[in-house]
């Protein structure tokens, strides 16, 4: 009889103490599965002869295929989502976007899902240069993370299905990394039949779709004069003068252009019975709205599927993807809103020291170089009827260089200042046991699955900083290597007893060497019972779908490397401040029940789901092992409901399709004994408070001179730092996203509306553009300001002084909006068996509605760090985008 051995021969128990350095795309027309309780099926689709319930995949609730536009970005349409909230860094080419599911659950200042592709877990690594200093009392993440967007490395074109896990049960089977939900993607593979050669592909243009509001020539002119004279000096401009300025230089006109925009995709795939191919090329071309910024991408993907005999089944896939970047200096777009529109381009009023915005954005940038490659095997063998043994293995590999710019300054000419490259590496490899069989004539079905995990890491760094025209590293240069690992073992099984009740549950033993030894594993099971109420026998008439279902899980953030961290200041040598890693597990429970009904014999589905989430944080310093029972826990606490309908319906030739999410979140930090908090520029995560709250100085009006006034919270009688309070947070309350289609014949029609509501942006620019000091160019705001003749305003006289402290309700605003995501028209001019020709034409972004003045309300300036949310430091704008596009299959 055949000897098993234990996985434990394939992984060592033990983890060597590593150090660890923290760390528009188009879609083809992708469906998206929603996995909550829903989705436990009986059955699935799969390659092999092998009993079906034994690869099964976690079936949910499936967002149909014509609900996505075939450019909208595939994070963008996450949004569909009940529960999911999609906030890019900045409308850049190829910036990141944060994605939330069911709201902030960690501390990290990097809490992104889980993103797993084919199986795999991948895009865990940021790349960030050093010696990154603060500008406008924050860090923004473009400037900390060098990284594109890690999903332009699969164009949407060469993606199958994407999947959303956020239940209890499910977030709990992928444990040390599930706190933050799961984005599970599956590329496409060849189909049975005769080779088909596809194209997809189109072309547009891009423009700000917003633009501040400022003031002309005339007008700065003109409050520049109030300015002196209220101080008792004589005013700067002669009558001549203003009267001859007129509207002046329009620094927004200068950087902001119309942007060209294409994508390419060419694709190939058939296969025989046993074998199945797919392989594709893409290239995509992006210009910037901003001066001197562009993206360019190129990508290859290739895959095969084999099946030898009737035992065994053997895939391989790789995809190579490559971009290219350009890209301004951070601030080169505030700069110019702050520029005075008395000045020109050729004027210099202080030689050798002053660089107009417009050779900025030309002169200073970098050029981020980024290659990524994924390869994947898998093996399955069929030992017996229901069991089966399954191997899988992945490489990652990602390689970045840029060079950076500077513009002539002082005695040092422009040229290049400074280069990079950065490697990352990770291999995985996951062998499983799987076992299902029916007994009793069906009525009973047993699933269950042993596996294990190992997943290791590797990071290079090498920066060199000289001044242009010098020997590179004559000034500065640095390099690092840092290793991580993540093992892990689990157990799952399932339990369905005549098709009508149904049991399910994991346990896992996770361990990462971010950790001490003694603070290395933690046990991590989840559980979910599901009750499918339409298949009892006490229905007169029975729904065609009623399901009902509850679920626990643990999860944690342990074995998130890179991203399990946030950073806080400490004193270091020569009295410099340093930033230290703070490292978080971050254990979080999580429960969950839901419902889900099919009516009006299946033209209407109604699911309703409510959770409780709460996280454990404890924090590790590096070199500080926690003692056991020492730790002062603080708890992050998230409670919700979400609501999804989806109808079809049909009147003659015309039918459609409507759906609607809509969430609710309540997010609340509760601090341990020693009611601790965490400080940044511009919000606090205080006790009793959501993360993400902002802090500062409500204010109360105008004094009789013009002053602002500020409420006096701790009534001594005059305005200091005690006066400042919770003003509102980052995070929305209230997510909901709207779409309808139309078809009519060959014509098709598709819309999508999404919206955030019950939420604060601070945005850092209305800081210096409301106020009416002349320091800088203004709002058209400040003409409004107070004067003796015009009292009653809320904006205060010319020449005051800045609203005290950069967070106040004079400039917080209200983030809510709703926005018209995508708008789609397609015409199929030629079809016949499965070739066809459709020609489309589209828009993104095209409206949005909201009282926020800046480019865009949802932006994050910090990134993905639930500590910093609604926040506008100076972000590249959200454009609107108009497209004319061809897809063709032969």
């Amino acid at each position: 009889m055949a000897r098993l051995l234990p996985f434990s021969l394939f992984f060592p128990l033990s983890l060597p103490a590593l150090a660890q350095q923290p760390d528009s795309l188009a879609s083809r027309r992708v469906g998206t599965v929603i996995n909550s309780a829903s989705s436990l099926p009986n059955t699935i689709v799969q390659d092999s002869t092998i009993d079906n319930r034994l690869y099964h995949r976690v079936k949910g609730v499936r967002i149909q295929s014509h609900h996505f536009t075939s450019y909208l970005p595939l994070q963008e349409q996450l949004r569909q989502i009940a529960g999911v909230q999609v906030t890019p860094y900045s409308g850049a080419p190829g910036a990141q976007v944060a994605v939330r599911i069911r709201g902030a659950a960690s501390l990290s200042n990097n809490a992104q899902p889980l993103y797993v592709v084919d199986g795999m877990p991948v895009f865990q690594h940021t790349f960030r240069p050093n010696g990154v200093s603060l500008l406008g009392g924050v860090v923004p993440a473009e400037v900390q993370e060098l990284d594109s967007n890690p999903l332009l490395s699969i164009p949407n074109e060469d993606i199958e299905r994407v999947e959303i896990l956020k239940g209890a049960y499910e977030t709990a089977l992928y444990g040390s990394q599930g706190i933050n939900g799961v984005v599970r993607i599956t590329t496409r593979r060849g189909q049975t039949g005769k080779p088909r050669l596809s194209y997809a592909g189109y072309g547009g243009a891009q423009q700000a779709r917003y633009r501040y509001d400022l003031l002309d020539a005339q007008q700065y002119a003109a409050l520049r004069n109030e300015v002196t004279q209220r101080a008792g000096q004589p005013p700067q401009y002669s009558a001549a003068q203003l009267a001859a300025f007129g509207r002046g230089t329009d620094w927004q006109e200068k950087l902001l252009r119309t942007a060209a925009v294409q994508e390419h995709h060419l694709g190939l795939s058939g296969g025989t019975p046993t074998t199945r191919y797919y392989a594709a090329a893409d290239y995509l071309n992006q210009q910037g709205v901003v001066l001197n910024s562009r993206l360019r991408r190129y990508a290859a993907r290739a895959a095969i599927t084999q099946q030898l005999g009737q035992r065994l089944h053997v895939e391989a896939a790789g995809s190579l993807s490559q971009t290219e970047q350009r890209v301004p200096a951070y601030y080169t777009l505030r700069n110019a809103l702050f520029a005075l529109p008395t000045q020109s381009e050729t004027d210099n009023p202080n030689p050798g020291y002053y660089v107009n915005p417009v050779a900025q954005a030309r002169q200073s940038y970098q050029t981020p170089e980024q290659r990524r490659l994924l390869t994947q095997v898998g093996v399955r063998y069929e030992v017996a009827a229901g069991l089966a043994v399954e191997v899988r293995g992945n490489l990652e590999r990602a390689t970045l260089r840029s060079r950076s710019y500077q513009p002539a300054f002082s005695s040092l000419p422009a040229g290049e200042n400074g280069n990079l490259t950065f490697t990352y590496r990770q291999w995985v490899v996951n062998p499983a046991l799987r076992y299902a069989r029916s007994f009793g004539g069906e009525r009973h079905a047993v699933t269950a699955s042993l596996e294990t995990m190992r997943q290791d890491r590797q990071n290079t760094a090498k920066q060199i900083s000289y001044p242009p025209g010098s020997t590179p590293g004559s000034l500065a240069a640095s390099g690092s290597t840092a290793q991580a690992r993540l093992n892990f073992y689990q157990l799952t099984a399932g339990y369905t007893f005549d098709e009508r009740y149904q049991v399910r549950g994991t346990l896992r033993r996770d361990g990462s060497s971010t950790f001490a030894a003694h603070d290395r594993w933690s046990w991590l099971p989840g559980a979910q019972v599901l009750w499918h109420a339409a298949k009892e026998k006490f229905w007169a008439s029975a729904p065609s779908k009623l399901d009902v279902w509850v679920g626990w899980g643990r999860t944690s953030g342990g074995g998130n490397h890179g991203r399990n961290f946030f950073q806080i200041p400490v004193p270091g040598p020569g009295g410099q401040t340093q930033l230290l890693p703070v490292f978080l597990p971050e254990l979080t429970q999580q429960a969950d029940a839901g419902i889900e009904a099919s009516l009006l014999n299946g033209h209407l589905t109604v699911t309703a789901q409510a959770y409780a989430r709460r996280t454990t944080s404890t924090t590790y310093l590096p070199g500080f092992p926690l003692t056991p029972g020492a730790a002062e826990n603080d708890y992050v606490r998230n409670t919700g409901l979400e609501l999804t309908l989806h109808s079809t319906w049909r009147a003659g030739p015309l039918q459609g399709s409507s759906w609607l999410a809509a969430a609710a979140n309540r997010n609340r930090f509760e601090a341990g004994r020693t009611a601790s908090s965490y400080f940044f520029p511009y919000q606090r995560t205080l006790d009793e408070q959501p993360l993400g709250t902002f802090y500062g100085y409500r204010t109360q009006g105008l004094d009789a001179a013009g002053n602002l006034r500020y409420q006096d919270v701790n009534g001594n009688g005059y305005t200091d730092f005690q006066d400042r309070e919770p003003l509102g947070g980052g995070l929305p309350r209230q997510l909901l996203s709207l779409g309808q289609q139309l078809s009519y014949q060959r014509l098709s029609l598709q819309a999508q509306l999404d919206g955030m509501f019950g939420y604060q942006v601070n945005n850092t620019n209305l800081y210096d553009l409301d106020s009416p000091t002349s320091f800088t160019n203004a709002s058209t705001r400040v003409l409004s300001r107070w004067t003796p003749a015009s009292p009653n305003t809320e904006v205060p006289a010319a020449g005051s002084n800045l609203p005290l402290g950069p967070v106040s309700t004079y400039t917080l605003q209200s983030g809510s909006h709703v926005r018209l995501s995508a708008l789609t028209a397609s015409y199929k001019v030629w079809e016949h068996d499965l070739r066809a020709v459709t020609l489309w034409v589209g828009g993104q972004n095209l409206l949005v509605l909201s009282k926020y003045r800046g480019y865009d309300p949802n932006v994050s300036s910090a990134g993905s760090d639930n500590q910093q949310p609604g926040l506008d430091a100076g972000a590249y704008p959200v454009a609107r985008t108009i497209l004319l596009g061809v897809r063709a299959t032969l």
